[in-house]
């Protein structure tokens, strides 16, 4: 697998500075990266992981411009003033990665959409169904209609989703798409010089926001407890609750035997993932950064795309399924005490990742072929209304 090496493991990541070379600037293209905002951490890592790949593929230059997916006072989403602005200033036009078909966190005209000039690019977004009542998988109901799902990806000059299920929902719809993966997958690891010497780190997410039966809700924090007691008997260090967004913090702080983290900053953030000794996630974007980094981690899937997400990268085995698992402590505990194996399974998924980062790459210099340096994918657009 390869990356960009500019982050070095004992880092922050908002430490790298971009700028660009002396002479390079009347050059530089804008790139407006269209991608959900709200107060999540994964969704702030998705962000900076695309960047990196943005500049990787369009040059150190590039002026990459985020734009929040939900419509706001000012600017966001594919509305008529950000569209109006788009054909004024942007050279091309990337949306994703993250829910952006679902969470009802995407705002959407079509025919605002129908005037965007520069070519779009749909990239690392995913779809999944969620537990319904009796355990089984439902349709979500915060998802973009299908016609608007199927206008989407028509009006994109490349379109990319983050796993097979995604992409199986989306073939349901008559669209056909390309398996791009997660740009967090893409980051580079951590250089093998022995084991990380943190603590035991768990991605934690507050039962009332996962889609699950109010059974399995109470559950998890029943087994939470119990988790911590275990990985603290077994490793004999401590184990921190790691709070992605605001709500988080919440239900980390009635765990009095672990101490809450709360991460607002992406190099932060990184800097827990890389370091730690063991992470054990509810959340994707906990696990799938381990996953590139090296880091030992175990994830613990409630939902379609997140157990999608690792089977499509060949690491099923080291998911645990919170619908289906009936002693989920015991699940993670024994691959807790088996870092080997995750090891092994990282190094058979390799090949795995490199092939999605290789899709990734030629989709967005695809993108990069549709866009004139001279400037004549610029356009004027409609007026804002």
């Amino acid at each position: 697998m390869t990356g960009s090496q500019e982050v070095a493991s004992s880092t922050l990541v908002s430490s790298t500075i971009r700028f660009p070379p002396s002479g390079g600037a009347r050059d530089a293209m804008n790139i407006f990266l269209v991608r959900p905002t709200t107060r999540n951490i994964g969704n702030d890592l998705i962000g900076y992981a695309t960047a990196e790949l943005l500049y990787e593929v369009f040059g150190a230059a590039t002026n990459v411009v985020n734009i929040p997916a939900l419509k706001g006072p000012q600017f966001g989403g594919l509305v008529p003033r950000q569209i109006y602005d788009m054909n004024r200033l942007a050279d091309g036009v990337v949306v994703g990665g993250g829910n952006l078909f679902e969470n009802g966190q995407l705002s959407y005209d079509a025919q605002a959409v129908e005037a965007l000039r520069p070519p779009m690019m749909l990239m690392a977004i995913s779809h999944g169904r969620v537990a319904g009542r009796d355990g089984g998988l439902e349709d979500r109901t915060d998802a973009l209609h299908r016609d608007v799902i199927r206008h989407l990806v028509q009006r994109s000059a490349v379109a990319m989703v983050r796993d097979n299920a995604s992409r199986a929902i989306l073939r349901d719809l008559g669209i056909d798409v390309d398996v791009g993966g997660c740009p967090t997958l893409f980051l580079p690891p951590n250089p093998d010089d022995g084991k990380p010497k943190g603590d035991v780190l768990i991605s934690v997410r507050h039962p009332l926001r996962m889609s699950v039966p109010p059974s399995l809700q109470w559950r998890i924090a029943e087994d939470l407890r119990s988790l911590i007691a275990a990985l603290r008997a077994e490793f004999s260090r401590d184990v921190l609750l790691a709070c992605h967004d605001y709500i988080d913090l919440e239900f980390a702080v009635g765990f009095p035997e672990a101490s809450p983290a709360y991460f607002d900053d992406v190099g932060r953030y990184v800097s827990a993932l890389r370091n730690c000794a063991l992470h054990v996630s509810y959340r994707l974007h906990g696990f799938l950064p381990c996953l590139a980094f090296g880091t030992p981690s175990i994830h613990m899937s409630y939902d379609e795309r997140g157990r999608s997400m690792l089977g499509t990268v060949g690491m099923e085995s080291w998911d645990i399924d919170l619908l289906r698992e009936r002693d989920c402590v015991a699940a993670v505990m024994d691959r807790a005490r088996a870092v080997d194996r995750f090891k092994s399974a990282r190094s058979a998924a390799l090949p795995r990742i490199a092939d999605l980062r290789q899709t990734t790459m030629s989709g967005l210099k695809r993108l990069r072929s549709l866009i004139d340096p001279e400037g004549s994918a610029k356009g004027t657009g409609h007026e804002p209304g």
